[in-house]
């Protein structure tokens, strides 16, 4: 009955047990619906963003060159229509591309709430790096090195405005309360965010994940 009432009374977005909607904004379930995406055959994830009309993407071919770095499935990233990513064409996995059109979109949202103007670009460092993982001496493999992964360096608005991470996160009010905003969202959406209130390593970046530990810092 709880449930039943839920579904009644609640958006799609709050509720762990619908399948995610990629149109809706984030919720308190959103994180829970792309990791059992991520669980679910990589055909629904597939399905999923295929069905998406302003949401350009491919199958990326599968790269198997150094274990066990790399991927058998993976999507070709490039834009929607709400923004590009620069550079173009970013190989992620299914529910890490999910994910990020979904914070496209709240970007955009944060971008006009604090700044008045939209998103026009994504400015990154890429996804696929066949590296262990920077800045916490454990050694472990990177999500980095499986496409699981997704640098974000700063953001150009339509009015022509650079924000950046490094030189916006400690600068002037509105720029930080965007930025702050930003990593908001992106703790909604993906498993692990990093900011630079994290370590120095992240100083200039967002890190996002879609890997199998938690953590929004």
């Amino acid at each position: 009955m709880i449930g039943f009432a839920a579904d009644r009374s609640l958006p799609h977005q709050h509720l762990p047990w619908r399948p995610l909607d990629m149109q809706a904004p984030t919720g308190f379930a959103t994180d829970l619906q792309l990791l059992r995406l991520s669980l679910s055959p990589s055909s629904t994830c597939t399905q999923l963003i295929e069905a998406v009309d302003d949401y350009q993407t491919r199958e990326a071919k599968a790269h198997r060159v150094k274990p066990p770095c790399g991927w058998d499935i993976a999507r070709e990233v490039d834009l929607s229509e709400i923004a590009a990513l620069k550079p173009r064409d970013v190989t992620m996995q299914c529910p890490l591309a999910a994910g990020n059109y979904i914070w496209m979109r709240e970007i955009d949202k944060a971008a006009l709430k604090h700044l008045g103007s939209g998103l026009k670009t994504i400015q990154h460092a890429g996804s696929y790096s066949c590296r262990r993982q920077v800045g916490n001496g454990s050694g472990q493999w990177s999500e980095h090195a499986y496409a699981n992964a997704f640098d974000v360096m700063g953001f150009e608005l339509e009015d022509g405005r650079i924000i950046s991470v490094l030189k916006d996160w400690n600068g002037e009010k509105d720029r930080k309360r965007f930025l702050r905003d930003v990593r908001k969202q992106a703790c909604k959406i993906f498993r692990v965010t990093l900011s630079p209130d994290f370590n120095a390593a992240h100083a200039d970046h967002f890190h996002v994940d879609m890997g199998p530990t938690t953590s929004c810092r």
